[in-house]
């Protein structure tokens, strides 16, 4: 009897180096091939370029896409897979970590380009065949051009979700799930558990109680630092601030200018391809040091990576708004455990060995996953259709988060695992 195969690289119990090998009829996909980006990078266990029939990339954050370029770096090609949007991203997320963690990284610029090269774009809704199983990209909605990969073979069918959103955002339209209902019975849902231990706050009331904080502090003669992952998050919290407080002096810094600029050749992955296009046409680039004195002596709103404040001008204006109590710092992104936005949260300070800010720190949960409730309801609707005989597996999560949402599927008679890191699971065909 044949079997399904799926070796967990990385990415399981933790969050960061998502990375899955799945064998499917005598044919090795790689899911992912990401990094964890903590001072000294962390990847996931090695996987020979020779042994892939071929590389599925579901969107270009590093956490993904980080260790691709090693599989290029001999003679091998590897097909690879992902939509146009990721490969064009791609460049300007990896360019950057090796700017910061170049000396790390297992690879140079070369394979990088020639990874680019190398990657055949998909579209949502489009099929490739590869040794009799049949791939097909749906969108995820996580972030622009990110998607989930089906594959299906003559008598399995596994769906890989990457990262996903089951909500509709300012930038982008949410999962697919229509599509996805249709392709069940799916036999192995492979699945991200980040939020599965805490809901999200409804979006219209965090983006309500953002844009008041904002314009309460700018009003009151303050700067706003929003920072911002450069590839998603910044141009969702500029169309935010552009809809419904477009009178404000709003700024856009970092590599977070480069990639809105991108993104005008792929409005068809947005949810309003014309809101968008008029907020970037409202928002103010910073060009260099002289800019950013002016705006932090005048006023208004600065939208700059990177998101966890490890990094880019965000750290900058961070460290110049940490003594002003005028001021604020919004985080909008996910924070990782021990990164200095995380740390920036829990103990009001920058770094341990410094003072306590005076300027005012909130969180608002602009997540671009999706929640426990979401979660739930997604895994629990793809089992039904499939009529029970779905295998669930829970990576991309913390332990906490992976624990909480394993314990409720249970309770309601879902087959699910929770592997570790190295483990090898086996599924009969």
């Amino acid at each position: 009897m044949s079997h399904a195969k799926l070796l967990c690289l990385g990415g399981c119990r933790e969050v960061g180096r998502s990375a899955y090998l799945l064998s499917l009829e005598n044919k090795n996909f790689l899911l992912d091939y990401g990094v964890s980006l903590n001072d000294v990078p962390l990847f996931p266990s090695h996987v020979s370029p020779n042994s892939i029939d071929a590389i599925l990339l579901t969107h270009s954050h590093l956490d993904h896409s980080g260790l691709v370029p090693l599989l290029f770096s001999s003679r091998i090609t590897p097909r690879a897979y992902a939509t146009q949007l990721s490969a064009e991203i791609l460049e300007y997320l990896i360019l950057d970590m090796m700017k910061l963690s170049g000396s790390y990284l297992p690879y140079e610029v070369e394979e990088l380009y020639k990874t680019i090269e190398n990657i055949r774009p998909l579209g949502y809704g489009e099929e490739v065949e590869i040794g009799g199983v049949v791939v097909k990209a749906l969108n995820a909605g996580h972030v622009p051009g990110s998607c989930m990969f089906l594959l299906k073979s003559k008598n399995f069918k596994v769906l890989y979700t990457g990262d996903f959103n089951s909500i509709e955002t300012r930038l982008v339209r949410p999962v697919d799930s229509d599509s996805v209902l249709l392709e069940c019975p799916i036999d192995l849902l492979v699945v991200e558990s980040t939020y599965g231990d805490r809901p999200h706050e409804d979006r219209a009331l965090t983006e309500k109680g953002f844009v008041e904080s904002v314009v309460d502090c700018v009003e009151g003669g303050g700067v706003v630092l929003v920072p911002a992952f450069a590839y998603g998050r910044a141009q969702e919290m500029l169309c935010v601030l552009y809809k419904y407080a477009n009178d404000l002096t709003v700024y856009l810094d970092g590599m977070a200018r480069s990639i809105s600029l991108e993104l005008l050749s792929f409005k068809d992955f947005l949810r309003d391809g014309g809101l968008y296009e008029e907020a970037l046409e409202f928002v103010r680039f910073v060009r260099g040091p002289k800019d950013r004195r002016r705006l932090l002596k005048e006023g208004g709103v600065v939208i700059s990576p990177s998101g966890m404040l490890k990094g880019g001008p965000s750290v900058f204006y961070a460290k110049r708004l940490a003594d002003r109590s005028d001021s604020a710092i919004f985080l909008v992104s996910y924070q990782i455990p021990n990164t200095p936005g995380d740390y920036l949260l829990k103990h009001g300070k920058l770094a341990p060995d410094s003072e306590k800010v005076k300027c005012n720190v909130k969180w608002f949960d602009f997540s671009s996953h999706a929640g426990r409730s979401e979660l739930f309801d997604f895994i629990t609707k793809v089992v039904d259709r499939s009529e029970g005989r779905t295998k669930v597996v829970l990576v991309h999560g913390e332990e906490r988060a992976v624990s909480s949402l394993e314990e409720a599927l249970k309770g309601k008679g879902v087959e699910v695992l929770a592997p570790k890191n190295g483990e090898l699971l086996t599924f009969k065909l």
